[in-house]
């Protein structure tokens, strides 16, 4: 997996997740702000609250932890030897097989994140949604 090099996809992966995160929370918080006029102290609450909206949707899994899942699916379907011959002859017949088999790991690693990132997400939004919610009433701040 490492001479692959599926730890740092991952790690970039997870970098531009985390990226693409903060500037939903950002945009949406200028959204909410674009129709207030809060004091220092409700502008201070409603910048905690996207940071935690923000936090929520931070990839719970390490770089490793998703390459071991990736391993879990398609290490099975190897020998050691074949694994070995793929870091040498990665254009030979073995390589031919990883390419098929890559394919059919993908999909099911795929589901397997997607499974388990959706109920945070859902419940992240939610969270942060009433969150806002409840700080734009007590704020009591909107524009005339």
């Amino acid at each position: 997996m490492e001479a692959l090099g599926l730890i740092e996809m991952w790690s970039q992966q997870i970098e531009l997740g985390k990226a693409q995160n903060e500037q939903m929370g950002r945009q949406a918080l200028d959204q909410v702000l674009s129709q207030l006029n809060p004091s220092e102290e409700f502008r201070k609450r409603f910048s905690d609250a996207t940071n935690n909206y923000i936090k929520k949707f931070e990839t719970p899994w390490s770089a490793q932890e998703i390459v071991d899942v990736w391993a879990g699916y398609y290490g099975p379907n190897f020998t050691d030897e074949e694994l070995d011959k793929l870091i040498k002859f990665y254009t030979s017949e073995i390589g031919k097989k990883d390419v098929a088999i890559s394919k059919q790991t993908l999909t099911k690693f795929t589901e397997h994140f997607q499974r388990e990132t959706q109920p945070i997400y859902e419940k992240a939004i939610r969270e942060y949604i009433e969150e806002l919610k409840i700080i734009a009433h007590e704020c009591d701040c909107r524009k005339q």
